[in-house]
């Protein structure tokens, strides 16, 4: 018999007490015809997982939502940013010492990269240090949030977390045409500031948002989101050896474990094929959150067109994108499976929340789009106020940008055997404060960077004893020194050189790569021998004048990434990266200092230097000034004066006084490898 509704539940206990019936809440639902569902972990000893577990897994800082709290006081009377009042709690019991507030040019430096992944230009940095008037820091501060750079910064950290790539992956890593589509629509977004739970919605059910065709852009927008749910891997061999159900399982299980360790903060993977052995969630819980995509069905070319553009009919006007759509009927069912093996269904299960807090089916209506309206109660369920991981898990990786490391070190892992916060209390405060804003990405930016916390000097204390009562830092008493990820560096290198372009988006570029690399790969050899059947295996290499945008617009391929990327620390585009790996290793000098992209940037970079300076005695220091000026942003102190000078002269003493600009060349190649290039302090 079908489930009643809660109203109906409802009305029927209350006329039996006011009846005077001694009937209990069991017989109320008996008299209903449906048996009393099992309430959260905590309170009935029937939930799926107290029965699986006990009570053991239920004591986890992560399970409860956060609670209100008041910002503390700052003892002195005194008005206090409430991130910096939160943090001196424990600083100030732990009785560590502060670092000092760095001095301007760190601290724009620091800023750019944070916010846009570029460098200040000299311009902007004489306009910060000079002004004196109160609010500098918060104007340079929306002026970054302002520039179109940011928009494309926070694409590609949201890219990491969403494994996104250009390409099917597996043997062949065919190239998806149309991918970048949701690259550009994550750039608009965040450039928009699109509340995070639009954000959500959209990449989750977009197209159950839409009703017929889109009439606006926020329509065409809704639809591209939907790229998201196409972002695993496609294994195009699977029909040929009769493996659908296997690969139809394997992006099921790829999606289910992505959307969990990216929006919740939750390691789903780990109970796919047993229940979780560490946090409180059961086999069950894995394949309950997977059935909310069983209705899902790929489009490969997803009209995208608004309805003005279609007005216009031409055919070639439209456009297309990878998407998705939903289906109402004939929705394949599903099923626990045993191990985890496609081929060894279990027991059959509804789309549902973690049993923890909801043991029982969830509840969906079918969408006015004409779907079956699974995806948008996921989505919705996802940014609801009951969920305790939602904002937390955001605010996490906002903080984790400007700090190095998050309050919670495990971006997505909140259980467990994931990293405990320090500062919980300044988590949960940040977490409601979001979700009070209107879930505002720009807004918590803006919260963060304005703190005291954020502008302080990575160095150490004076007082060495004081601060080694915190040696890691976890208290936040300092900042956190760290290298430039591999995009940043390179398109930091093409900026300070002259030579990065303009870019707004569009198909990805593909740079130049060599033949060895190009043909170790089985599927590139076969579509440069012309045997891949139109199914775009190759790598498709652009005019080298063409490439020099920054790297978001690159090609991520999945069976070849870029060699000067890899070489530092690129993640692997098959799973959800929560924070880059930030490794120190022989390849990245012998990279930085050799190879084609650095060699082209510091060539361009001295002939810039040279046309700008007069050809009789003194042109070396006036070169010196110059290079430390467009790579450091400042002056070179005596030391580095010198030492400069006595590299010029030896590599003109081999080369001859009159390739100076192979000589400059060879100065510019020594400051870029420099750790005050490379690192953010």
């Amino acid at each position: 018999m079908s489930r009643p509704s809660l109203t109906l539940c409802r009305v029927s206990l209350v006329w039996l007490l006011l009846a005077g019936g001694m009937q209990t809440l069991q017989s109320a639902a008996a008299a209903a015809d449906e048996p009393v569902l099992p309430g959260d972990a905590w309170v009935d000893e029937r939930n799926p997982v107290r029965v699986a577990f006990g009570e053991e897994r239920l004591h986890l800082w992560s399970l409860r939502v956060p609670r209100s709290l008041s910002v503390p006081s700052s003892g002195t009377g005194e008005v206090c940013h409430p991130i910096d009042a939160f943090l001196g709690v424990k600083l100030a019991a732990a009785g560590v010492s502060l670092a000092a507030e760095a001095d301007r040019r760190t601290l724009l430096r620091r800023l750019t990269v944070d916010l846009t992944g570029l460098l200040p230009t000299a311009a902007e940095l004489a306009a910060f240090v000079g002004d004196d008037q109160p609010g500098a820091w918060e104007r340079q501060v929306e002026r970054l949030l302002s520039s179109p750079a940011y928009g494309e910064r926070q694409a590609r950290l949201w890219l990491d977390v969403v494994r996104y790539a250009d390409t099917n992956g597996y043997e062949r890593d065919e190239f998806r045409p149309t991918m970048w589509r949701y690259r550009d629509y994550v750039i608009r977004s965040f450039n928009a500031d699109k509340p995070f739970d639009r954000f959500v919605l959209e990449q989750l059910a977009g197209d159950e948002l839409v009703v017929g065709v889109p009439q606006t852009e926020a329509d065409r927008d809704a639809l591209l989101a939907t790229g998201y749910l196409r972002l695993g891997q496609w294994d195009s061999t699977a029909a040929i050896f009769q493996e659908e159900a296997r690969l139809q399982a394997e992006l099921q299980a790829d999606l289910t474990n992505t959307t969990a360790a990216a929006f919740l903060g939750l390691t789903m993977s780990c109970c796919q094929c047993h229940d979780h052995k560490y946090d409180p969630l059961t086999q069950a819980d894995h394949y309950r959150m997977r059935a909310f995509f069983a209705s899902l069905e790929r489009v490969d070319e997803l009209d995208v067109s608004t309805v003005s553009e279609r007005e216009r009919g031409e055919k070639n006007s439209h456009e297309s994108a990878l998407g998705v759509r939903d289906r109402r009927e004939s929705i394949p069912a599903t099923y626990v499976l045993s191990q985890g093996d496609a081929g060894s269904p279990a027991e059959e299960v509804r789309p549902g929340f973690p049993a923890l807090y909801w043991p029982g089916d969830a509840e969906f209506e079918p969408s006015a789009a004409g779907g079956s309206g699974r995806r948008l109660a996921l989505a919705r369920w996802i940014i609801s106020p009951e969920n305790p991981w939602t904002a937390r898990v955001l605010v996490n990786r906002l903080w984790q940008q400007h700090f190095g490391v998050g309050l919670v070190a495990t971006a997505n892992d909140f259980g467990h055997t994931g990293a405990r916060p320090e500062q919980q209390e300044l988590l949960d405060w940040l977490a409601l404060e979001f979700v009070r804003t209107g879930w505002s990405v720009k807004s918590m930016h803006r919260l963060m960077v304005t703190s005291a916390a954020y502008r302080r000097s990575v160095d150490l204390p004076a007082v060495v004893g004081a601060a080694a009562g915190d040696a890691e830092n976890v208290l936040w008493g300092r900042q956190t020194l760290r290298r430039m990820d591999a995009e940043t560096l390179r398109d930091c290198l093409l900026q300070v050189t002259g030579q990065l372009q303009a870019a707004s988006g569009g198909a990805p570029r593909w740079p130049v790569i060599s033949e060895d690399l190009r043909h170790a790969q089985p599927a590139i050899l076969e579509a440069e021998e012309g045997k891949d059947d139109g199914r775009m295996q190759g790598w498709y290499a652009d005019p080298a004048g063409e490439v020099r945008v920054r790297s978001l617009y690159l090609v991520r391929k999945r069976c070849l990434p870029i060699p000067f990327l890899q070489v530092f620390d690129l993640p692997d585009s098959t799973t959800s990266c929560a924070r880059r790996d930030e490794t120190i290793v022989a390849p990245q000098a012998i990279m930085l200092l050799n190879s084609p992209e650095t060699i082209a940037c510091v060539e361009a970079l001295a002939g810039e230097l040279l046309s700008g300076v007069p050809p009789g005695d003194g042109w070396q220091d006036s070169v010196i000034s110059a290079a430390f000026a467009r790579v450091f942003l400042r002056e070179p102190v005596s030391g580095e004066r010198e030492a400069a000078r006595i590299l010029l002269g030896k590599v003109l003493e081999s080369v001859g006084e009159s390739d100076r600009r192979h000589a400059v060349a060879e100065l510019c190649r020594g400051l870029l490898n420099a750790n005050e290039f490379v690192y953010v302090d």
